[in-house]
C-alpha cells in the first residue's frame, strides 16, 4: 500500500482507549470527558480493521491508549492480533504500572515488544511529570519484562528542566539493562504549552561535552522513525525521535486507528476515514479495504507542528 508521494504504509498504530492512569504535563494535564462504551471500537471491529490493513500490506501494530492495559481483555485482544498477524510484528506501548501482572502471558503468546515510558528515575520528579508516585511499579515492570526475555525500548520525552544527572541516570539505567532508550521530542500541543522539550540536538551536545563517543548506529530496531547512535563501550543504543528538529515525514510509513475508528493518516492532521461509521452501516471487507487504500493514498506530504500546536491531547488519538 503506498501514498500519493510513493511512500509505503505497512506500520498501524492502534488505540485501544483513551484513558489513562497518568496525567502527564506533556499529554493530558487535565481532566478531560472520558468516550463513553459506545463510541469506542469493539475488539472484534478492531480486528476487522486490522484484518483489512494487513491485506493491503501492513505489518506491524502497534498498540497503545491512553493505556491500553486497562481496557478490560487487553491481553486476550494482543493474543488474537498476533494470530491474525501471523509473520508480522505486534507490539506495546504501556507506562508500565499495570504491566508485572501480564507478562508471562505476554511472552506465552510471543508478544515481539514493548515499549515503556520512562522519564526520569527520580521519584519526586516522576511524580511531578505524571501525577502519581508509581515510579517504584515501573521499574518494576521494566526488569520482569526484560528478565522475561521479551525486548523491551524505554521511551523517555526529555523536558528544558531534565537535569544532566538525571539523563545519565537514564543512560545508565538503559545500559544495566542491555535495552534501547529513545528520547522523543516534546510535539507542540494545546494541553502542553504550559511546558517546554528539550531538544535532541541537546541532549548529544550535553553527552558529547561529558566525554561520550556517539556513533551512527545503522542497525533496525524496530519500524519506527527513531535515529540510533552507539556509546562508546556501552552494550545498547540511544534513539532520538525528533518530529520537529529531524523531521522524517519524507518516510513516514503510519497510519493510526483511534479508540473511536476514525483512521488518521497523518498524527497532526485530520486526514483520514471514520472507519467506525462503515462497520457499524455493515460496509464488507472490500468496501473496508477501499476506504483504508483511499485514505493511505491522500496521506499528506508532512505535518505542521512546526507552525502551530494541534489541538488535542495525545490520549485522544494513541499515543
Amino acid at each position: 500500500m503506498r501514498d500519493q508521494y510513493g511512500r509505503e504504509i505497512n506500520y498501524l498504530r492502534i488505540s485501544l482507549t483513551d484513558r489513562c492512569n497518568l496525567r502527564c504535563c506533556y499529554c493530558r494535564p487535565e481532566i478531560a470527558r472520558q468516550l463513553a462504551h459506545s463510541e469506542i471500537l469493539t475488539y472484534e471491529e478492531i480486528l476487522t480493521v486490522c484484518k483489512a490493513a494487513a491485506a493491503l500490506g501492513v505489518q506491524r501494530f502497534k498498540v497503545t491508549g491512553g493505556e491500553p492495559l486497562l481496557r478490560r481483555d487487553c491481553v486476550f485482544f494482543l493474543h488474537q492480533l498476533k494470530l491474525l498477524a501471523e509473520r508480522g510484528k505486534v507490539t506495546l506501548t504501556t507506562n508500565g504500572i499495570l504491566l508485572p501482572a501480564v507478562v508471562p502471558e505476554l511472552v506465552k503468546m510471543g508478544l515481539d515488544g514493548i515499549n515503556i515510558s520512562l522519564d526520569t528515575l527520580d521519584r519526586q520528579r516522576y511524580a511531578q511529570i505524571t501525577g502519581v508516585d508509581r515510579l517504584a511499579e515501573v521499574l518494576q515492570a521494566i526488569r520482569q519484562a526484560c528478565a522475561a526475555g521479551i525486548k523491551v525500548k524505554l521511551n523517555c520525552v526529555p523536558l528544558q528542566d531534565m537535569t544532566f544527572a538525571e539523563l545519565l541516570e537514564l543512560v545508565a539505567f538503559a545500559q544495566n539493562l542491555q535495552v534501547p532508550l529513545r528520547f522523543i521530542e516534546l510535539m507542540p500541543l494545546s494541553c502542553n504549552n504550559a511546558v517546554e522539550g528539550l531538544a535532541g540536538s541537546e541532549i548529544r551536545s550535553r553527552l558529547t561535552a561529558a566525554g561520550f563517543t556517539l556513533t551512527p548506529d545503522k542497525n533496525i530496531y524496530g519500524g519506527g522513525p527513531a535515529v540510533y547512535y552507539q556509546l562508546e563501550n556501552r552494550k545498547a543504543p540511544i534513539g532520538f525521535i525528533e518530529p520537529l528538529h529531524g523531521k522524517f515525514c519524507a518516510c513516514c510509513n503510519r497510519i493510526r486507528l483511534t479508540a473511536t475508528g476514525y483512521l488518521k493518516t497523518c498524527l497532526y492532521g485530520h486526514s483520514g476515514v471514520d472507519l467506525r461509521e462503515l462497520l457499524r452501516s455493515g460496509a464488507d471487507d472490500t468496501k473496508l479495504q477501499q476506504a483504508i487504500l483511499q485514505a493511505a493514498r491522500q496521506k499528506p506530504l508532512g505535518h505542521d507542528f512546526e507552525h502551530a500546536p494541534a489541538a488535542f491531547t495525545m490520549n485522544e488519538i494513541g499515543g
